[in-house]
């Protein structure tokens, strides 16, 4: 059985990315230099009726932390997502570290990294498949803190030079950019943060994102912008009958009203809805209108034109309410309707 392997699991995001992925049942194998640090994750993670493995390495140490790697894949199976969490933060201004404190700093924030790349990408390539997200931060680079901004410019490019090697092989490769200090009950709380991961890993092919920054919550700009690119990705996967991928795009608990008669909820009633659409069916997007509701909410109107094969083509209204979560827009809400037709 596979699942996911955290490196760098500590009382903050990796303990909280770790239970994330462990309550959607996937097995996590954790690595961390402290058996006592991963003992405590273990133990949160048992109460889920998930199995964990502990294991540990420092990500300096290059054969133990392949080692640990391969013990993580013999006890479970080749990894479905790999995660680097490992960093060495710390407050240090221009000139102040010497030569060795500076590459002790890159060796824990991008050489462990490509270390765990290298040993877990080629075979997520021939298997077709699989995640590798970092932790990253620093969005800018501060002169307050030299070491952790040249090492998270470092993972950026890091995460561009794999994506371009791995794409096209079926990984996913991205980074989590945490702009700002980790801290439970702040904008910047562990559990929040971990979200990311999980969206990232299961974000459709088609809608990979390499990097997602979380930052303060600000107001949602261009509404409309937002619309036209929700719907300009459902109606590239309409176009296409990727039914997966369709309901991907909506929230686990979606309300959806189509044409059938009967509203359904939820992603599996959803592809079986476009499951159920005719082979060659095809649909054309304008967006009319839309507003925010809220932080992270916004809601719109758009006419859609169907192309029915062998059949008459079909306008039709739709109203949708799509949430951000994690980063990543999704569909909350969808009525397809008939449109109200012109005054005369």
């Amino acid at each position: 059985m596979s699942g996911a392997v955290i490196i760098g699991v500590g009382p903050g995001i990796g303990r909280s990315v770790a239970l994330r992925f462990a309550r959607e049942g996937l097995p996590i194998a954790l690595v961390a230099r402290s058996r006592t640090t991963v003992r405590a994750v273990v133990a949160a993670i048992d109460q889920l009726g998930v199995p964990a493995v502990s294991l540990i390495a420092d990500s300096t140490d290059e054969t133990a932390l392949r080692e640990a790697l391969d013990k993580a894949a013999a006890e479970l199976g080749p990894p479905d997502v790999v995660v680097y969490n490992a960093a060495i933060i710390q407050a240090d201004s221009p000139g102040e570290l010497s030569v060795r404190a500076h590459q002790d700093a890159w060796a824990v924030n991008v050489v462990g990294a490509i270390t765990a790349a290298s040993h877990v990408l080629p075979g997520m390539a021939r298997r077709g498949g699989g995640s590798f997200i970092i932790t990253g931060g620093m969005p800018e680079p501060k002169p307050q803190y030299v070491s952790l901004s040249l090492g998270k410019a470092g993972v950026r490019s890091l995460v561009a030079l794999l994506d371009q090697e791995y794409r096209s092989s079926g990984v996913h490769v991205a980074t989590v950019t945490i702009a700002g200090a980790v801290a439970p009950g702040t904008a910047f709380g562990p559990d929040d943060i971990a979200e990311h991961y999980w969206r990232l890993h299961t974000q459709p092919r088609q809608r990979w994102t390499r990097e997602v920054i979380h930052d303060e919550p600000t107001a949602v700009d261009g509404v409309r912008d937002v619309l036209a690119t929700v719907l300009g990705d459902w109606q590239g996967a309409f176009n296409e009958h990727r039914a997966a991928d369709l309901s991907a795009m909506f929230t686990e608990d979606a309300l959806f009203q189509g044409v059938s008669p009967q509203p359904v909820v939820g992603r599996a009633a959803i592809r079986r809805y476009y499951d159920n659409v005719a082979e060659g069916t095809t649909a054309s997007v304008k967006v009319l209108d839309g507003i925010q509701l809220r932080e992270n909410i916004v809601t719109g109107i758009a006419d859609v034109d169907f192309s029915i094969p062998e059949d008459k083509d079909v306008l039709l209204r739709l109203s949708i309410v799509a949430e951000r979560v994690a980063g990543t827009w999704s569909i909350r809400h969808y009525h397809a309707a008939a449109p109200v037709p012109a005054a005369q």
